[in-house]
């Protein structure tokens, strides 16, 4: 509820008393601008200070903020809060902080409209991870994998690309994640020199080749189960080109796709998905762990050559629908695909699935055509709920720019993403809340020390990533494991998948894009493994 009135009487008093505009400041009838925009958040009260700049012309400006008996002053364009202050406002007595901006305009002070910063209860995650990477496609070979704790603004590398590499190859790192929001289970990608997929399991690294005579490269887009020892990749040949002329700069294009499976404690993997005419891509697990969601384009054109250049050509013609598929974890048994959305036939192209840890919701980007949603300013994130069987356009939290790579908190009532929205180049990490019906409320993006910063830094942040505990090993201890080990070879095992009448088949993959299967018996598999 708004308490404006209050507000300027608090605000009159505390300035008065302060040396700051009095009683004699007049209200200007006009909305204050600021940046970031934190008029009218929801906020967790956990979060670190939402300092913000004024971008009024003024000469001088004066902000109050308050909370029941917690009032604070603050002087300048740009308003910065100490943490001391930030916690009396944030565990004040109301539920919402109210902001007073003053402006002084040839010698008189004004009163810009008074707005609320609101208040959760619901905490979030206290730390996220994220890739920090120049703009340029051609500065891939520095970049950082950072830690933040969203409570204050500490923020540690936990490891740079630019510490391993030798005088003629780089290395580049990515696709970092972890296993149910912990230190316990984490894994990133380390490709060209010394390259391979290095995982930190309860504080022991190991670094593991997952390309086989059998699959067609190392893993890509990972999805670490919820309750059991695997991990689901797709495996890609990726490209990209550069556009001259468009809105979209960078086009990037998958010449084959497949999904795998990786189990930790045999070293091993074997094949989900390996439909030669299919791109399978963004593998994502159901809260438990008995379903995989992934998406997937029909696409026929002859292996060889001229394959690459063709798919290009066809780039908007390839729409990514979602799909889901039944998974036993105990006897690692996975059941017939289906269809859970139709993107294609609507015209657009699904990517990016993602679930709630409550098993409520899912969360996908939505585009015009393609796998790529960062560099697609059409892209958009896309809501599923399940407990009331709807599908939407979350159009509270999009922009008219890119939004991408979104993730759940671990308590599922916050959402971050990364979002182009402030300057259509550069992404910046954006949160926001979901409330009990399944609506959104206003975005805002990640707090920092400068509010200036996102106008500033010239790098992007994305794939970001929600835990509740810190990293624990040090960037010196992963460099230092990356320059010294090998990666070591994954073995390749047959998968084991039910035909739609319950009968156990076991199939093997060639990279030529063949398959032998053989029936191995009805089994032990039932319907009701499918259900979830």
């Amino acid at each position: 509820m708004k308490k404006s009135t209050l507000y300027i009487c608090t605000a009159l008093l505390a300035a008065t008393c302060t040396g700051k505009p009095g009683n004699d400041a007049v209200s200007s009838g006009c909305d204050p601008v600021i940046f970031p925009d934190y008029s009218g958040v929801l906020l967790p009260r956990n979060i670190a200070p939402a300092n913000f700049m004024i971008d009024n012309e003024a000469d001088a400006y004066y902000t109050i903020l308050s909370n029941g008996e917690a009032s604070v002053g603050i002087k300048g364009k740009k308003v910065g809060i100490r943490m001391k202050d930030w916690h009396r406002l944030t565990q004040g007595q109301d539920s919402s902080i109210g902001v007073q901006v003053f402006l002084k305009k040839d010698g008189r002070w004004s009163a810009a409209n008074p707005f609320d910063i609101y208040l959760s209860d619901d905490l979030i995650d206290r730390y996220i991870t994220y890739r920090r990477i120049p703009v340029a496609v051609e500065s891939y070979e520095v970049l950082d994998m950072c830690q933040r704790d969203i409570t204050d603004f500490k923020e540690v590398i936990f490891f740079s690309n630019t510490m391993v590499q030798n005088n003629e190859s780089g290395t580049c790192v990515n696709c970092h994640h972890c296993g149910n929001y912990s230190n316990s289970k984490m894994q990133f990608h380390v490709r060209q020199y010394k390259g391979g997929t290095v995982l930190a399991i309860n504080g022991e690294l190991r670094k593991v080749n997952m390309k086989t005579d059998s699959t067609m490269s190392a893993g890509v887009y990972p999805a670490w189960h919820p309750t059991h020892d695997y991990i689901a990749y797709s495996n890609n040949k990726t490209h990209q080109s550069v556009h001259a002329m468009s809105h979209d700069k960078l086009e990037v294009i998958d010449e084959e796709n497949d999904i795998i499976l990786y189990n930790i404690n045999e070293n091993a993997v074997s094949p989900i998905e390996t439909d030669s005419s299919e791109l399978e891509c963004f593998p994502a697990w159901s809260a438990d762990g008995r379903t995989l969601y992934y998406v997937s384009a029909h696409y026929e054109a002859p292996f060889g050559p001229d394959r690459k250049s063709r798919i290009f050509l066809d780039r908007k013609n390839l729409h990514f629908n979602l799909y889901a598929k039944p998974f036993d974890p105990d006897t690692r048994t996975w059941g017939p695909h289906y269809l859970v959305y139709d993107a294609e036939e609507a015209g657009s192209s699904m990517t990016w699935p993602r679930l709630s840890p409550d098993g409520r919701y899912m969360m996908t980007c939505i585009s015009t055509h393609g796998i790529f949603p960062i560099d697609q300013i059409a892209s958009d994130l896309f809501i599923f709920d399940f407990s009331k069987g709807t599908a939407r356009r979350a159009t509270e939290i999009n922009s008219q720019y890119a939004e991408s790579y979104h993730v759940w908190s671990s308590n599922a009532k916050w959402i971050m993403w990364s979002t182009r929205r402030e300057d259509g180049v550069h992404t910046r990490l954006y949160f926001s809340h979901i409330d009990e019906n399944g609506n959104f409320s206003k975005p805002f993006a990640l707090p920092q020390k400068d509010p200036e910063f996102n106008r500033s830094n010239l790098y992007a942040f994305n794939i970001p990533e929600f835990m509740v505990e810190p990293v624990n090993i040090s960037a010196r201890e992963f460099a230092e494991f990356i320059a010294g080990n090998d990666a070591v070879p994954a073995a390749f095992e047959s998968k084991r998948e039910t035909d739609k009448d319950g009968v156990l088949i076991t199939t093997d993959y060639r990279v030529d894009g063949t398959t032998s299967a053989s029936a191995v018996g009805n089994g032990s598999t039932t319907e009701e493994m499918y259900l979830h």
